[in-house]
């Protein structure tokens, strides 16, 4: 059974049906601060469940294959990142941009500098360093997707006990956990093992959620740049 006061930031959220990141859907989303958080929830979450039946435990252990796996990931896409540390942060900040602001943005970029210091280069060899990181993340959603409909499958096998948590029985109880180990410790013994093991769940459905969300927004630039590269290209031919 995983600690509540781990699970207290991402439960909160998960229970008002968003991201745990504040801004995730924006381009302008703290990434490096994002990136931190994400890796120590990581960390955090760890691999251990609430045991509650056969078929929660299977979801269960499933869920946890799948944060082990997305974390894994992200944690190669960080390492990445450090490596194309110019590249990663021209991305970050120019990712609310057109496809002609963005190219606009490059070509400024590049302005008298040497070669070896302009973007158009060092973006070209990330592109082709993140090609695998961007297949599996991408792999890594479409599972995510699937884990999502398994837990609203769960949800409405134990529609009573989740209701009555969501309605602040259990909640309570959570909270007070956060300010006491020894009221935490009460609060575990009292809340369903079933609900437990769903906000296990939940959280770790979000954390991989997030995870995905930020490379796919370098992905989605990057695809951006090929789709413009593919459009001048077509210009010159005709």
């Amino acid at each position: 059974m995983l600690k509540k006061t781990i699970l207290a930031g991402l439960v909160v959220s998960v229970m008002a049906g968003c991201s745990s990141i504040p801004g995730m859907e924006s381009a302008t989303v703290d990434r490096e601060a994002t990136s931190k958080e994400l890796t120590q929830n990581c960390k955090e979450l760890g691999t251990e469940f609430t045991p509650v039946s056969f078929a929660v435990d299977k979801a269960s252990k499933v869920m946890v294959s799948l944060q082990e796996r997305q974390c894994s990931v992200f944690n190669d896409y960080r390492t990445l990142a450090s490596k194309h540390g110019d590249v990663a942060g021209f991305l970050a900040v120019n990712a609310d941009k057109s496809d002609e602001e963005l190219r606009v943005a490059m070509n400024e970029f590049d302005e008298g500098k040497s070669d070896n210091k302009k973007i158009t280069p060092q973006v070209e060899a990330y592109k082709k360093a993140s090609d695998e990181i961007f297949q599996k993340n991408l792999k890594l959603a479409a599972d995510i997707a699937v884990q999502a409909a398994e837990l609203t499958y769960i949800a409405s096998q134990h529609a009573s006990a989740l209701a009555h948590d969501s309605a602040g029985g259990a909640m309570d109880s959570f909270f007070a956990a956060v300010s006491s180990e020894k009221e935490g410790e009460a609060s575990e013994e009292e809340t369903v093992p079933v609900v437990e093991a769903y906000h296990e769940m939940e959280a770790r459905s979000i954390l991989a959620l997030d995870a995905n969300s930020l490379i796919s927004m370098d992905k989605n630039t990057i695809e951006q740049l090929e789709n413009l590269d593919k459009v001048v290209a077509d210009k010159v031919k005709s």
